[in-house]
């Protein structure tokens, strides 16, 4: 009989191991893709700051203007600009016509392909200084700068041009 205890002992021990060990598996699995993410984020922003002081016809900037009008006080804050002309002194740059609730949605409405609508951007380009366009950078309400490749970003045309 005591061969029958110590047996239900021992399995009650390693079941506690092995639950750990299950745990630890996770802690690392999860932080581990923790810093694939911040890794990512930062390359991201790194490529960002490269591409603002490099502007090119046709580059996608991710805005977010809560940050810099404090007059919208909606929910959706985030919008999408694409690059259409590069002078000395600025960019002009045509703004979508579409607000954005998340940042998350942005990305999507690029994957489903609304940038190749041609009604997609206003017709009439903001001429912006270099300066603004740094300062806006600066100040978050640039988030983001993305250079379509053969004209596509995310798997999608960004334009009919």
């Amino acid at each position: 009989m005591p061969h029958y205890f110590e047996s239900m002992y021992w399995k009650a021990k390693s079941s506690i191991s092995l639950n750990k060990l299950v745990f630890l598996a996770c802690f690392f699995i999860a932080v581990f893709l923790g810093y694939q993410k911040y890794a990512l984020h930062q390359a991201e922003k790194a490529e960002t700051s490269i591409l603002i002081l490099t502007p090119k016809v046709n580059d996608i900037y991710f805005l977010e203007l809560r940050l810099d009008e404090d007059k919208i006080e909606r929910k959706n804050k985030y919008k999408l600009a694409k690059v259409v002309r590069v002078t000395d002194e600025g960019l002009g740059i045509v703004q979508g016509r579409v607000f954005y609730q998340w940042q998350s949605a942005v990305v999507s409405s690029i994957q489903y392909g609304e940038l190749g609508n041609h009604d997609y951007f206003d017709l009439i380009p903001d001429y912006i200084p270099f300066n603004k366009i740094k300062e806006m950078k600066r100040n978050g309400t640039i988030y983001l700068v993305k250079r379509p490749i053969r004209n596509k970003l995310y798997g999608n045309l960004v334009g009919l041009d």
